[in-house]
């Protein structure tokens, strides 16, 4: 019996194959005035679009490995909870995937579509990193409470998009939000917070630079 134990214990414990481990993101804490002149190297970032697709009668269809993929708006009136839009936003062959802008009744997000067809949505515009390789997203769900409060980096790995590491400020008791997030290398970002503690909630900010291990 014992050996058989060990056995099933090694399997339990074992990573799975394939599986990269997921990174570090250490935080160092930043003046204003740090920050802001920190901020002045800033990178922004932004992919090469083409191959463009026009909408028919309010259908996005976009071929793939797996089939073609489609996108359909529902037109119903705006203020309607169940109204949503896809805007085609080009391929980026740097990215490896098409871009499509999804609008809902109460937010804009973002889908990423490779070539096998895998969908990556995301709830806030993307910011890319200087060699387009990573990207991060933030999403402030203290002031808006429809949105998730977090910071998350997703990185381009054996041809797909994949979350690495996520960040989820406290919201209960409420604590802090992310506000403004961007790029200075490819492995050190600035960070901006607004602040949900003290004598006046929401209205003061923090600062820090965040660096990708």
């Amino acid at each position: 019996m014992k050996p058989l134990l060990l056995l099933l214990l090694t399997l339990l414990l074992k990573v799975p194959a394939g599986a990269p481990p997921k990174v570090r993101v250490t935080f160092s804490p930043l003046t204003k005035a740090a920050y802001l002149a920190a901020a002045k190297a800033a990178v922004v970032t932004k992919p090469v679009l083409t191959f463009p697709l026009k909408k028919v009668r309010g259908r996005i269809v976009i071929p793939t490995n797996s089939g073609p993929k489609v996108f359909k708006d529902n037109p119903v009136a705006e203020d309607d909870p169940d109204w949503e839009k896809y805007t085609y936003r080009g391929y980026s062959p740097q990215l490896e995937c098409h871009l499509i802008e999804h609008s809902h009744y109460e937010w804009i997000g973002e889908i990423l579509l490779d070539k096998s067809g895998r969908q990556t949505e995301i709830f806030s515009m993307p910011f890319y990193s200087p060699d387009l390789r990573s990207f991060v997203t933030i999403s402030a769900g203290i002031g808006y409470s429809v949105f998730p409060n977090e910071i998350s980096l997703s990185q381009f790995e054996k041809g797909h998009w994949r979350e690495v590491w996520k960040l989820e400020p406290s919201v209960e008791p409420a604590t802090w939000e992310p506000d403004e997030i961007k790029w200075l290398s490819n492995s050190t970002l600035l960070l901006k917070k607004k602040m949900w503690t003290g004598k006046s909630p929401g209205t003061t900010f923090t600062y820090a630079k965040l660096t990708i291990l």
